[in-house]
């Protein structure tokens, strides 16, 4: 698919692809952190079983899964805040966050009306 210049809409995913499937994919983020898609998977689990219990009238049964589906939200969000503080907390053999050029002096040029940070920040 491309669009109006002949360029491909979906190069950027190509670019990002290097090589690696789906499911490979998909299982080395499991495999680094399996609480996010396994709470994720019990939300689901606990929305579609409370919508169910709705649909058949049984409000008790539906105040439960519902219940459970917000436990289960919360969790997911700690897996996430987990997981964004582990992935900055991660360094290498050297003692440096991968990724982060801490030698780079070139400024990076800011939006119109943002101030610079201040010399030392």
């Amino acid at each position: 698919m491309s669009n109006q210049e002949g360029r491909d809409v979906f190069s950027y995913l190509k670019k990002q692809n290097d090589g690696q499937t789906f499911a490979s994919k998909s299982w080395r983020k499991f495999k680094q952190d399996p609480l996010i898609p396994i709470f994720f998977g019990l939300t689901c689990t606990a929305l579609f079983g409370g919508l169910r219990a709705m649909g058949r009238g049984d409000k008790v049964a539906s105040n439960r899964f519902m219940r459970m589906r917000v436990v289960m939200q919360t969790g997911c969000l700690f897996a996430l805040a987990y997981a964004g503080v582990k992935g900055r907390l991660i360094v290498d053999r050297d003692g440096k966050r991968p990724g982060v050029d801490r030698n780079n002096t070139t400024a990076t040029k800011m939006p119109p009306g943002i101030p610079p940070p201040p010399p030392g920040a």
